[in-house]
């Protein structure tokens, strides 16, 4: 979720796809394909690093992500960050992550 609206510039809360991130892991000989191991090690925090680069060069200066945190956690609808339908809610993330939110307003400055 990108976040920006009435903020400096523009920043993510990022969560890894719980199908997805274990195969990839696996795939690079990673032991522990937990999200929230994965959401801290090295190599998921350089891939992402990269793609959120490489999606900055398509975008204008005021539209790039400057800061990105990865969640250890998955967002559902049993969790509320998601509708049944699978739609982001973003006023309950906003909510919810408001510490995570304000922490990459702090270090990116």
């Amino acid at each position: 979720m990108a976040i920006g609206d009435r903020r400096p510039y523009v920043t993510a809360l990022i969560v890894l796809d719980e199908e997805t991130a274990p195969l990839w892991a696996k795939a690079r000989d990673i032991a522990d394909t937990s999200i929230a191991s994965l959401s801290a090690h090295p190599l998921v925090l350089e891939e992402i690093g990269a793609a959120v680069a490489a999606a900055n060069e398509k975008l204008a200066r005021p539209e790039q992500v400057k800061s990105f945190r990865v969640l250890p956690t998955v967002w559902t609808p049993v969790s509320g960050e998601l509708t049944p339908t699978l739609k982001l809610r973003r006023r309950v993330v906003a909510e919810k992550y408001a510490d995570a939110i304000d922490g990459l307003y702090q270090t990116a400055e």
